[in-house]
């Protein structure tokens, strides 16, 4: 018998694997009864998985649909609620509408705006049924109208598991949809979010969500900061709208501009779909036959939207668009389930499924995880040659220049940036000096046409919001504009900043993007591998390792950023923020000139202040960004080098000196402070270069008591996948013969 003793030296922890990247986020976007459920279903040719149907869509609840990787061909289903608290505070916004209308100058606001299909008063009777009727906050809170929904009470998520997709849409029914004709209670209002997990759908979901999203955020807070965190986090948007309204609707193209800074400077999308359903509802023209009527309008319609989108001013401010930036598709779920009216690839559903696939291709664990035992393998390998300290010593002055050099270019480039923020956020606080009052009143404190007591709920709901409205909704009613002060006076230096944002920040492209200085860095392993093939495996690790490094700094650049285009609004609401609560506390027939007069004199007083403070925390979070690059990169590379080049060989070999059945580890355990995945991977490429293949199973070695459980729980790869993928013909490099033959031992 036999066991293997691992010799990890202090510098261990580097060898890892790359943690996988967030998943692709989809998000669909579009007006009740447009056809977005249904689409999503027949897209992923799961039935009815989510509900569809006559009954009226809740448009508060962001549905997140995405791949069960389980293996247990369930489909799942978790609910997630709401806090007690936060029901209360809503309940007590509804109530107080019923008892005054928000003013008599409502019919001039927003008199462009839809005929509101929605209501936020719906709510209670969909919870309550008749016994929402007069009642008062405290008796609809009682704990008895929750019996059947424990998990509020508590705090905790409902899941649900069934075997098939049209059990879970009738189980979903009641938290997602509205129904005024049933007498059921319906607890779609006290729904944040809900996660939809389906099986089998790997080739289109494995690395993405598809997340249908109200087209606003909600007057719910936690709902509301939910919505601007995923509309940040969505990669890819489809704007959903039944193609006889396309252009005309107004709500389909509201949604784009409402959503536009969250998706562009303050978010990470790299695309645009405009998604025309319902395309074989059409009257014909009898000059021509159904499938032609149909695909003649779907032509003007693309055209009419390709046309309405370039004008969207918005868009070009926050993006640089290009060929691939935008689409319009023409959609028919109908006729692609009953195959009669269209030929499927007329429907243009397998065109959405491609989009999707091309999509998930781009982002596979497998290359990240290959990649990271295809350098540990390197590095065990190499070490089985001789230490070569000359070599060594000769490359590692070498890569060490190179190191400096390139973080010196990082730096000066950088600075570069940094001295364009500051002078366009110089122009910026200049110009929100001089405007802020102006803005401040035009826009929010003393807007056209709002000089009535009406508009005193509306500013005493914004101070109380700390400088943020968003009106309730009410059928029948001109839908009401947020106000958002903070927004406002950030406008000019956001204004200001919006090319400059655009050239070192695009979510896609690259020209002279921070990504750009990253993806550009190199410690130029390629070529020191021709020079100094005596250690070219040593080197092929620190490639992976910088490769791996590179990824994990281009995400956290894709975070940072957003942290740095947000914090305007964010400064500016800070100072204000004592002003909102003084003005919020104002009470009588005077109230509302108080409130105005509040805002005005606080205003005045600290604009200089604020906008300066403003400009300087953004460019602060521009430096710590280089601070974190460049230390990051040093500290990182600089170890990996320490591990292959500087560590004697001796040390890295995993020796075998016992029988098996223990892992034995000189520094105490080391292993046991890698995550589970990180030491599956060691030990995996252990038993791969000790030949142990017998004693290996789909997620590690057998003989490793409670490790392959973990694996399995973390989507581990198989012993098998390793050796298939790790083949020159699918990873892409050259493996030695002295590699392949530790591999395929």
């Amino acid at each position: 018998m036999r066991t293997i003793t691992f010799s990890f030296t202090s510098n261990s922890h580097k060898i890892k694997v790359l943690e996988t990247d967030k998943k692709e986020v989809v998000g669909v976007f579009g007006k009740t009864g447009a056809g977005k459920s249904l689409l999503i279903n027949t897209i992923l040719d799961q039935g009815n998985v989510l509900p569809t149907g006559d009954v009226s869509a809740c448009t508060s609840v962001i549905i997140q649909v995405e791949a069960n990787m389980a293996r247990d061909g369930k489909y799942t289903a978790e609910i997630e609620f709401i806090t007690q608290e936060e029901w209360e505070e809503e309940l007590q916004s509804i109530l107080a509408e019923r008892k005054s209308e928000e003013g008599n100058d409502d019919e001039n606001e927003d008199s462009g705006s839809d005929i509101d299909e929605y209501d936020d008063g719906d709510k209670i009777y969909a919870l309550y049924r008749q016994d929402g009727n007069e009642a008062t906050v405290n008796s609809l809170m009682d704990s008895k109208h929750f019996k059947s929904i424990p998990e509020f009470l508590l705090g905790k998520k409902r899941e649900f598991k069934t075997s098939q997709a049209e059990e879970l849409s009738r189980e979903l029914c009641r938290y997602l949809r509205s129904d005024i004709l049933s007498n059921e209670q319906r607890y779609w209002p006290l729904v944040k979010s809900v996660t939809i997990k389906i099986p089998n759908a790997k080739d289109l979901l494995e690395h993405i969500v598809l997340i249908d999203l109200p087209g606003n955020g909600d007057c719910n807070k936690s709902r509301d900061e939910m919505w601007k965190s995923v509309v940040g986090r969505c990669t890819a948007v489809w704007i959903v709208s039944e193609i006889h309204r396309s252009v005309s609707e107004k709500e389909a193209w509201e949604i784009l501009d409402r959503c536009v800074s969250y998706l562009g400077h303050g978010g990470q999308c790299r695309s645009i779909s405009f998604i025309c359903t319902k395309t074989d509802n059409i009257c014909v023209d009898y000059a021509m036959s159904i499938e032609d009527s149909i695909l003649s309008r779907n032509k003007v319609a693309k055209e009419m939207v390709e046309n309405k989108f370039n004008k969207q001013t918005k868009i070009k401010e926050q993006f640089n668009i290009d060929k691939d930036f935008f689409q319009v598709f023409t959609v028919s779920s109908d006729a692609y389930r009953k195959n009669d009216v269209l030929q499927p690839e007329d429907t243009e559903i397998p065109k959405l499924q491609e989009f999707l696939r091309n999509l998930n291709d781009r982002h596979t664990k497998t290359s990240d995880y290959v990649s990271g035992a295809y350098g540990i393998l390197s590095l065990i390998q190499g070490a089985k040659s001789s230490d070569m300290t000359d070599s060594k010593k000769e490359v590692c002055q070498v890569l060490e220049n190179n190191l400096k050099d390139g973080l010196e270019t990082i730096g000066q480039s950088m600075d570069e940036a940094y001295e364009a923020f500051e002078q366009c956020l110089s122009r910026g606080v200049q110009q929100s000096v001089e405007t802020c009052e102006r803005i401040a009143k035009d826009k929010v404190i003393e807007p056209k046409g709002k000089k009535g007591s009406g508009y005193h709920k509306v500013l005493k709901s914004l101070c109380k919001n700390n400088g943020v409205y968003k009106p309730i909704r009410k059928k029948g009613k001109k839908r009401l504009r947020e106000r958002n002060l903070n927004d406002s006076l950030a406008s000019c230096m956001r204004d200001l900043s919006n090319e400059t944002f655009k050239k070192y920040f695009p979510n896609q492209g690259k020209d002279s993007s921070i990504n750009d200085l990253i993806d550009n860095f190199t410690l130029d392993t390629n070529r020191l591998i021709e020079e100094h093939p005596e250690v070219s495996l040593h080197l092929i690790f620190l490639k992976t390792e910088e490769i791996k490094l590179k990824a994990k700094l281009k995400r956290d650049i894709r975070e940072r950023k957003k942290e740095v285009y947000n914090i305007l609004p964010k400064s500016i609401s800070d100072t204000m923020r004592p002003c909102y609560e003084r003005a919020a506390q104002y009470r009588g027939t005077d109230s509302l000139e108080s409130m105005r007069k509040e805002l005005r004199n606080h205003l005045k007083k600290f604009k200089k202040e604020m906008f300066h403070k403003a400009k300087k925390e953004m460019l602060d979070l521009l430096k710590e960004m280089k601070k974190h690059i460049v230390e990051e990169l040093e500290r990182e590379l600089q170890e990996s080098m320490s591990q292959s080049l500087k560590t004697p060989d001796s040390l890295l070999v995993p020796g075998i000196h016992q029988p098996l059945g223990g892992i034995h580890h000189p520094l105490g355990g080391i292993h046991k402070s890698l995550g589970g995945e990180r030491r599956l991977l060691w030990l995996t490429c252990a038993c791969t270069y000790h030949k142990l293949s017998s004693h290996c199973v789909p997620c590690g070695p057998a003989h490793l008591p409670g490790y392959k459980k973990t694996a399995l729980r973390q989507g581990c790869y198989s012993y098998s996948t390793l050796i298939r993928v790790l083949s020159p013909e699918r990873s892409g490099a050259a493996v030695s013969p002295s590699l392949s033959g530790a591999v395929c031992g």
